[in-house]
């Protein structure tokens, strides 16, 4: 049967030339007779400016065409290394010389302009023959999954605690490194249970699909969906990470967007607004409280202090660029393909594999001047210590052609479970911004979902007459 196919959304050669004429801009302004934060300051402006044109260029052809991977992760890319700069930011001045800052903007540039490109390339075919039979699963199965993931993402945290769902509370409220279901540096069996967390990032795009398609289910199937998704997007608030909160929140936009019947500005414009004012609130406060908890943070009201409410600073990530770029070729030899054989080796537990890499020969923080706590430095940052500027160039160009192509499956997707799969490379997209190990291991609920749709239906409770004819 043949594949019926719906409209897809898709980049434009205008929005791309206009993101390209906002780097140009960019770059002409980035002198060292500035500051550091000065130099980032203009480019934050050019280029927001240049990202904010693109996308009302784009949503011209459609609202639904702005539902794209490549979109979360150009914008994810952007919150990451640069927002925080259109704020003032005179403490960054100390972090880089007004050199290594105009070497790391650079290198930003060249990444962010080679992903919008990349989006063009489309010699991957997005005929998803691997899953094509989930056309037909009824919506039923949704509701189903999602106590499922849900049962499975947190049978750890709940064994670690006895089943006291009281003390995971009292967990997520203390410092994030001392909740009793935290993980030793190199992992043993129980990480075999740990890695079962990666079913919580099936929760979001399923309560966003679930609330569109909300007539479908009883009253008490919504109330607990939406429970169940607050619960994990606390989890992800209290835990300090950033970018696991903001992929919740795409991957639950995702799922909500690409299941809006009748897009408008209203339903588009209110939860964009709502998820980017949690998220900005989120990174003035998460790292505030991570190390002490939020409970000690509220008690000592650290929430009122300077500091907080007149800083906002997401990472610095720029800062970590900009050092690695100066010492890369002329401190260390580049790594390599050896960063990928160890980022991909991550979701492998070393219980199966006791010879898995510890980790890189030369590590990020070592490389930073970082002690006793971990370095962002965005994919951008790992790409240059691979293999430079070349490097930096095709990581960027096939993250470009990946989104695109993913974005162009969904024309093949008509029903939810379909579209919840597709929705999680909203979340992949997000993480993957963040580092290249993120996508090694939030692609495995991805192909959790056609596994178990293709080789076990009746884990689903699919019956055989759903699972074994395309799309309708």
């Amino acid at each position: 049967m043949p594949y019926p196919k719906k409209p897809v959304a898709q980049t434009t050669q205008v929005g791309t030339g206009i993101i390209i004429a906002g780097l140009c801009v960019a770059y002409t302004n980035i002198s060292t007779s500035l500051t550091p934060s000065q130099m980032a300051n203009q480019v934050a402006i050019a280029v927001g400016i240049a990202l904010a044109l693109s996308i009302w260029f784009d949503s011209k052809k459609g609202l639904q065409n702005l539902f794209r991977v490549d979109i979360i992760c150009l914008v994810s890319l952007y919150y990451l290394t640069l927002v925080e700069f259109l704020l003032p930011q005179n403490s960054f001045n100390t972090v880089l010389t007004a050199e290594q800052a105009a070497h790391g903007l650079y290198v930003i540039l060249i990444g962010i302009g080679s992903m919008a490109l990349g989006r063009h390339f489309n010699f991957l075919k997005p005929e998803p023959k691997l899953w094509s039979y989930l056309g037909n699963l009824p919506d039923k199965i949704l509701f189903r999954l999602f106590i499922i993931s849900a049962l499975l993402g947190y049978l750890y945290i709940l064994m670690s605690v006895d089943f006291n769902v009281f003390k995971i509370y009292d967990a997520w409220l203390g410092p994030r490194f001392a909740v009793p279901w935290a993980r030793g540096r190199l992992g043993d069996w129980r990480a075999l249970l740990s890695e079962l967390k990666l079913f919580s990032y099936v929760i979001p795009p399923l309560a966003g699909i679930i609330w569109n398609r909300r007539q479908s289910f009883q009253s008490w199937q919504i109330f607990l969906v939406m429970v169940i998704f607050a619960i994990t997007l606390f989890d992800g608030f209290a835990g300090g990470t950033r970018n696991v909160l903001g992929s919740y929140f795409a991957a639950f936009l995702g799922g909500y967007f690409l299941t809006l019947k009748r897009p408008n500005l209203f339903n588009l414009a209110i939860p964009s607004a709502v998820v980017g004012y949690a998220m900005m609130f989120a990174t003035r406060h998460m790292l505030g409280f991570r190390n002490m908890g939020i409970l000690r943070y509220l008690e000592t009201g650290a929430y009122a202090t300077q500091k907080v409410q007149e800083n906002f600073a997401v990472d610095y990530n720029l800062g970590a660029i900009g050092i690695i770029v100066d010492a890369f070729p002329q401190k260390y030899n580049f790594l390599g393909f050896e960063l990928l054989y160890v980022f991909a080796s991550k979701p492998i537990p070393r219980a199966l594999w006791p010879g898995k890499p510890e980790g890189l020969s030369i590590s990020i923080e070592e490389v930073t001047g970082a002690a006793g706590w971990t370095v962002s430095t965005t994919y951008i940052g790992e790409a240059y210590m691979m293999g430079g500027v070349i490097a930096v160039i095709l990581m960027s160009l096939s993250i470009g052609m990946l989104a695109s192509w993913w974005t162009r499956t969904a024309a093949f997707y008509n029903t939810g479970y379909g579209v919840v799969i597709n929705a999680l490379g909203f979340f992949t997209g997000a993480l993957a911004m963040r580092s290249i190990a993120f996508f090694t291991t939030s692609i495995l609920p991805i192909l959790a979902l056609i596994f178990f749709a293709k080789f076990m239906p009746s884990f689903l409770d699919i019956n055989k007459s759903q699972s074994q004819y395309p799309y309708r």
